[in-house]
């Protein structure tokens, strides 16, 4: 019984190691229009005919539509406040509209007149290979760019020739999440978390972290543990 519980607890502190924190750019934010792009391209390249230049047009305004929405995403911060005006703002407009129908509706049919948005097949190929070449090389970055958190240390590892710059006395450390853009929370859970140690007067920011929930709840965890010996090195 002594043998299983020293495992278990062996095994505990294993867990309770360290955390590895990644930080990843907003641009990974575009992967809908990556994913609509592939879809297209599979569409145009093997079940749709040239000269179908209507289905052609719904797709890329379709796309365009998505493309717009990530640019957006990446461009602003839409906090909760700020996303429930624009609704608020565009259900007017539609309302507006409605009222106003049947006074300007020739004017306004042709003002919104379907567009003439079609890209070719060569696009979407190009548009993918781009768009998975730069998620590649930014999971590589990610693998050299990261944050390591330890009961007694954390430590920041940045760069191919291994930068690296260390806060010790973690446990003393000050943490805090935050979750500015309700979309980025949405496509992927993430947040920015901030770290003050206790021997540096700055605060350093790392963006973007995926499932930032979580994650938080991991530093914290290790944090507050304390081991049951102290290791003199």
């Amino acid at each position: 019984m002594a043998q299983v519980t020293e495992k278990k607890k062996t095994k505990d502190n294993k867990e309770k190691k360290y955390l590895i924190v990644r930080s990843y750019p907003e641009t990974l934010f575009f992967y809908p229009s990556m994913i609509v792009g592939i879809i297209i391209f599979i569409i145009q390249a093997f079940f749709m005919d040239a000269g179908d230049t209507a289905l052609m047009n719904q797709m890329g305004t379709f796309f365009f539509a998505v493309f717009a929405f990530n640019f957006l995403i990446v461009a602003f911060d839409f906090g909760l406040g700020k996303t429930a005006l624009i609704a608020a703002g565009f259900i007017i407009l539609v309302l507006v509209f409605v009222l106003l129908q049947e006074q300007v509706g020739d004017l306004l049919k042709l003002s919104l007149t379907a567009p003439d948005i079609h890209m070719s097949t060569d696009f979407y190929l190009f548009f993918d290979i781009l768009m998975i070449a730069h998620f590649i090389l930014v999971y590589l970055y990610s693998r050299i760019d990261y944050w390591l958190i330890s009961p007694t240390e954390i430590y920041h590892h940045r760069g191919i020739l291994g930068d690296e710059r260390r806060f010790g006395n973690a446990q003393h450390a000050h943490i805090e999440k935050t979750t500015p853009d309700i979309f980025e929370k949405m496509l992927f859970l993430s947040g920015d978390i901030f770290i003050k140690p206790e021997t540096d007067p700055h605060i350093y920011r790392i963006p973007n972290v995926f499932r930032v929930n979580k994650k938080e709840k991991a530093i914290r965890g290790i944090l507050s543990y304390v081991p049951s010996e102290r290791l003199d090195v």
